[in-house]
């Protein structure tokens, strides 16, 4: 369990250098010509300096949560990706560092944060980047808040408190854990909007509702903003 001992601060899925996030959110960038391979166009460029910015106003000795997905690009291009924006991806975790170093930047995995060079793992990649501490599972802040990449099922009786981050702007409803199929409502709009057909979803669990109030999300595209952690705490005990 984890003790925050000064400033803290959590975002989740910026998705760095995503085309089709700017599609599926609705992010205020003109990308209807462009496809997943143009990574370097300078409408994606202006999103990464864009959420910089918000990593630039922070205070110089903090300590920044990061509920993953940070960068994305499909299967087919990370090759390609890597080769000519590895630089690039080290100088970005830098300056969220700030101009002194002086934050420190912890990272739990996401589903798409699965960058790794040959022979390598995807947890030395990240560290390599620059980041503090890696994790590849939830972990557990100030005794009862759990901090996630995927929402966690919460039972009614206990009294954790999760933070989560993976379903963008779309927060989750009291029955999100009684079906078969995870993030369904993003699933069934990128579906929409690509015109195919949304896998099935069926019900298995009836009896997992949650509290919703147990829960927050913590996604760059609900809050455009990053989240001061501590205020969060102190309101939600």
């Amino acid at each position: 369990m984890i003790k925050l001992s000064r400033k803290t601060y959590i975002v989740s899925d910026n998705h760095f250098f995503h085309t089709n996030i700017i599609r599926y959110c609705s992010r205020p960038y003109n990308v209807s010509e462009l496809k997943n391979k143009d990574f370097l166009n300078e409408e994606i460029l202006k999103m990464n300096e864009d959420m910089l910015k918000e990593f630039d106003a922070l205070p110089e000795e903090c300590d920044i949560y990061n509920n993953g997905d940070l960068f994305f690009v499909g299967d087919e291009n990370r090759k390609k990706f890597l080769n000519s924006c590895l630089d690039e991806m080290k100088s970005m975790v830098k300056r969220m560092k700030g101009p002194t170093g002086k934050r420190k930047l912890f990272l739990i995995l996401g589903n798409h944060d699965n960058f790794h060079l040959p022979n390598e793992s995807r947890i030395k990649f990240y560290y390599d980047l620059g980041f503090d501490k890696v994790y590849d599972t939830p972990i557990i802040i100030e005794d009862n808040f759990i901090l996630s990449h995927e929402p966690v099922y919460i039972s009614p009786a206990n009294n954790f408190i999760n933070l989560y981050g993976h379903v963008h702007d779309l927060d989750i409803e009291e029955n999100y854990f009684c079906y078969d199929y995870d993030n369904y409502a993003m699933i069934t709009r990128v579906a929409k909007q690509e015109g195919i057909e949304p896998p099935p979803i069926e019900l298995k669990w009836p009896g997992r509702k949650i509290i919703l109030s147990k829960y927050l999300n913590v996604c760059w595209d609900k809050n455009h903003k990053i989240l001061n952690l501590n205020e969060i705490i102190s309101r939600m005990k």
